[in-house]
């Protein structure tokens, strides 16, 4: 049996508990937290695809870094943890403890922002693939290279050329076959497609579904256009200031969202014969400096009441004419 078969049949379990994760930065000589992820939960089992969504600044590309144990002397875990069980093995991001690294790519592998960037600019394709089998002690196989790179549809003759030498969305198909090439398990992808063309943001987000179905991973897709969830994701998590504010199958919160953040997002998405005026949410993002008292979004709030200011609501599980999800909101008590 390969490493593929092993890993498609292999149950994972992805538990998020109470994660805070804070950034220090410098702000006229004193230095400040800033609170990017704050007390998120949730939990994952099996091949699923999860969307986080959420606006710029709110927290998603932290809490990816974070979910995939990518935490240095600037980014640090406060309190909670991640814990991924594969099969019988466990693995865990805490305070104390990082031992995820142990398996980035073999089990878990992270598709980050900006493909260029991903890429040694003075390396050939050729010598990327051998530097990530080398590095795993594994033999170099140009033939299951070139067949990987027809599974991205990629020609093989790639491997002989430079990253700055490929377009946008083949250089992120490049990026995307690093990130599969030895099976992992988890496959984590932030903002894949922000900086390509809407046709190419197409196709790749079809190569990335047709990855997880076919090799049945657990996959999380972060991104701020809420409009590209429905046709990739089971389950989804809408991120507001650092929180998030609503949980549940995708088709249960685009049916019946609960929160109003999550009644903005939609009310943006266009559809075909709706022509009233799209409205941008009022007020600005949230400070995750100095965060407000209370719900984080209930400065921008129309629906606010006394109590969101003063206290911060959790997720609560709450019945949709749809099904079962899972909002921060007052409101929804």
């Amino acid at each position: 049996m390969n490493k593929a078969s092993i890993n498609q049949h292999t149950t994972v379990r992805v538990e998020v508990n109470n994660l805070k994760a804070y950034y220090l930065t410098e702000q006229q000589g004193v230095m400040k937290e800033v609170r990017a992820v704050e007390d998120v939960s949730f939990e994952i089992e099996g091949s699923k695809f999860l969307a986080i969504v959420g606006e710029s600044g709110c927290g998603k590309t932290t809490l990816a870094k974070v979910l995939y144990g990518f935490v240095n002397s600037n980014l640090s875990i406060v309190e909670g943890r991640v814990c991924y069980s594969f099969g019988e093995e466990e693995y865990e991001v805490s305070p104390t403890n990082n031992s995820l690294k142990d398996v980035w790519w073999e089990k878990i592998a992270y598709v980050p922002q900006g493909s260029l960037s991903a890429l040694n600019p003075v390396r050939k394709l050729k010598d990327i693939f051998l530097d990530l089998t080398r590095s795993h002690g594994m033999p170099f196989q140009e033939e299951k290279v070139k067949n990987h790179l027809k599974m991205v549809k990629l020609p093989p003759y790639v491997l002989r050329m430079y990253p700055f030498e490929l377009s946008g969305g083949m250089r992120q198909r490049v990026v995307i076959a690093l990130a599969t090439f030895l099976h992992p398990s988890v496959i984590i992808a932030d903002e894949p497609t922000s900086a390509l063309d809407v046709v190419t943001q197409r196709d790749i987000l079809r190569l990335l579904k047709s990855i997880q179905v076919d090799a049945k991973s657990t996959f999380i897709f972060i991104t701020h256009d809420i409009s590209l969830v429905p046709d990739l994701a089971d389950v989804m998590a809408i991120m507001y200031g650092g929180c998030i504010v609503e949980y549940g199958p995708t088709e249960v919160i685009f049916s019946h969202p609960r929160h109003p953040y999550t009644q903005f997002l939609l009310s943006t998405v266009p559809t075909i014969g709706d022509r009233a005026e799209k409205r941008p949410i009022p007020g600005n993002p949230v400070s995750l400096i100095d965060p407000p008292q209370g719900c984080r979004f209930q400065p921008r709030c129309p629906y606010r009441e006394s109590v969101c200011a003063e206290a911060r609501p959790g997720l609560l599980e709450v019945e949709t004419l749809s099904g079962k999800c899972w909002v921060a909101c007052w409101l929804c008590r």
